[in-house]
């Protein structure tokens, strides 16, 4: 199993250097030019959305006597606190537009069961600090007066994330006591699904790309296709670290991809989005996870929609990741659009001041 682990690793580190190489290409493709800071509509772009719903699928958790238990609901609160923006250049200029953005965001995740007192089981706590570098530009020969335009956005996020469920309990069924006192010290599986502790701190890189077509003049409407891709890095360094007994199981981290296909019609977006994610380095080994969502979000929503998801493989809930899961989700999605901050730009009705030594 360790030169296994060593070669997960390697690929690992190899995978987060072109990931690095490419977001340095990115910031020194902009670096001599003007910056400027934007403190009032920053760019949201390639962020994890807000998502609140229902699901007619049961949830699993061993060691209740009441499972499989039916979900009340269950929210994915991703609420988006930004640093000031800095930009240079527009997307309609040749050379396009450059953002470099840091985002703080407070994600946690909260399961209500329906059961007689319907209780809120451990969340999940998953703090995180982004970076982001992301290009926007429109495609050679497109910005033809009164035409539609044809544009390109590439981004490269940089996550600094911690995932924890906030118990004391012992990681492992056969093992007594409170966390890290357990007996006996060494715990074999199954796990302990309802009291036990979990927590991993992680870095993720993320790269995406997308590509827009028959986009109107004044952005209201257009086609957008494109995909991403991540790998994400389980760390037991510092507070709330993965420890070598959670690593055994939990693995080294997780990768993945996703695609999508967005309609913009009159400021009302459509998105269709289809991901895969597996994880590396665990013992046992688990599912590959995909899902599907659909998606609408009317313009006068003000970011709300409704949305309908697919999810296929191992639960992501905090300590129930070597659970099974087939679930249909149904419910509320949340997600500002990017498109204030451009069609502002592009009618000039916001007045900018130079960032100073950023030239």
């Amino acid at each position: 199993m360790g030169s296994g682990l060593g070669t997960y690793r390697r690929e690992g580190w190899a995978g987060w250097l072109r990931m690095l190489g490419v977001a340095a290409l990115l910031v020194s493709a902009g670096a001599r030019a003007e910056w400027l800071v934007d403190n009032n509509s920053p760019a949201t772009l390639f962020l994890e959305r807000t998502y609140v719903f229902l699901s007619p699928n049961r949830i699993h958790r061993l060691g209740d006597p009441r499972s499989p238990e039916h979900l009340f609901f269950e929210a994915q609160l991703a609420p988006h606190f930004f640093f000031p923006q800095y930009h240079r250049g527009s997307f309609r200029d040749p050379g396009g537009e450059y953002f470099f953005t840091a985002v703080a965001t407070p994600y946690i995740q909260l399961r209500l069961l329906d059961t007689s007192s319907r209780p809120i089981i451990p969340p999940s706590y998953m703090p995180q600090l982004t970076f982001q570098v992301a290009h926007l530009r429109l495609l050679p020969h497109s910005a033809r007066e009164g035409s539609p335009m044809r544009g390109l956005a590439l981004a490269a996020n940089f996550i600094v994330g911690h995932h924890s469920n906030g118990e004391d309990g012992c990681f492992f069924a056969n093992q007594t006591g409170t966390d890290p006192d357990c007996v006996p010290s060494e715990g074999t599986l199954p796990l302990n699904e309802v009291t036990g502790s979990f927590a991993t701190n992680f870095l993720r890189g993320e790269l995406y790309a997308l590509v827009a077509f028959d986009v109107e003049q004044d952005l209201d409407s257009a086609w957008l296709v494109g995909g991403g891709s991540f790998l994400e890095i389980n760390s037991s360094l510092g507070i709330g670290g993965l420890t070598s007994e959670e690593r055994a199981v939990y693995g080294d981290g997780f990768w993945g991809f996703s695609v999508q296909a967005q309609r913009i019609w009159h400021r009302h977006r459509f998105l269709f989005e289809g991901t895969l994610s597996r994880p590396f380095g665990e013992k046992p080994h688990r599912r590959t996870n995909l899902s599907a969502e659909l998606s609408a979000l009317p313009w006068w929503g003000a970011g709300f929609g409704l949305f309908t998801r697919y999810v296929h493989g191992q639960d992501s809930y905090n300590i129930l990741f070597l659970e099974k899961l087939s679930q249909w989700q149904f419910g509320l999605v949340f997600e500002l659009p990017p498109g204030v901050r451009l069609r502002e730009e592009a009618r000039e009705q916001e007045a900018r001041r130079r960032l100073p030594g950023f030239h």
